[in-house]
């Protein structure tokens, strides 16, 4: 990732992170999305061929997750569809991961240590679900499955697992908040790691491979 797309990148998410509870609507939809919509530009530039198109896909479909939950609310109810658009996203990342996995001892540790967590924020957040039982399933079992994919890729572990996890923490906190109880700094914590996340993931597929596997 070049230096010039890191500080843009990060200017236009503290940016929106600032500002996003006094912005207008439609201005915060546009402030959400535009750190994430210049995701694309390394990835255009560093990928090719299937992996390039899978990356571009993820991107788009995180920001237009993006977009549905900062409508949700303002102009009606699009948590749902915003779920639904991340779900895809997690799906493509998980798909893109587990191509490229090569799988080692050092890497079963990662996997091994995400496993648990999975099954406890499963254990308290799905019976707090209600009515959106089947879509939040799917959902930490397409998160799961991107994480567990990232701990075998064959892409540096400190960028791609770390970034999925933390994908998964933001994911979480969304969950507990919405669901179990709402949480102080929720909306920052949130976006903070949501921001992390997408970077550090971007940042790690567009490194080359990981020798060391």
């Amino acid at each position: 990732m070049s230096k010039a797309i890191s500080i843009i990148f990060c200017t236009l998410a503290i940016i929106y992170i600032l500002l996003m509870n006094q912005l207008p609507v439609l201005l915060a939809v546009v402030a959400k999305s535009a750190p994430i919509f210049l995701l694309l530009i390394p990835i255009w530039l560093s990928l090719s061929g299937k992996l390039r198109t899978g990356m571009i896909i993820a991107i788009l479909f995180s920001a237009g997750g993006d977009i549905l939950l900062a409508l949700d609310g303002a102009i009606g109810d699009f948590f749902v569809p915003g779920l639904a658009s991340f779900l895809i996203a997690q799906v493509t990342y998980a798909i893109l991961f587990w191509q490229h996995c090569r799988f080692n001892s050092q890497r079963q540790w990662l996997a091994a240590g995400y496993i648990p967590i999975a099954f406890t924020l499963a254990w308290f957040i799905l019976p707090a679900s209600g009515e959106l039982l089947i879509p939040v399933t799917a959902y930490l079992i397409a998160i799961s499955a991107m994480v567990l994919g990232a701990a075998f890729c064959n892409r540096p572990w400190q960028w791609l697992f770390v970034g999925a996890s933390t994908f998964a923490l933001s994911d979480s906190l969304i969950a507990i908040n919405k669901f179990i109880q709402p949480l102080p700094y929720a909306s920052i914590a949130i976006m903070v790691t949501y921001y992390l996340a997408q970077y550090m993931i971007v940042s790690g597929m567009i490194k080359p491979e990981d020798k060391h596997l």
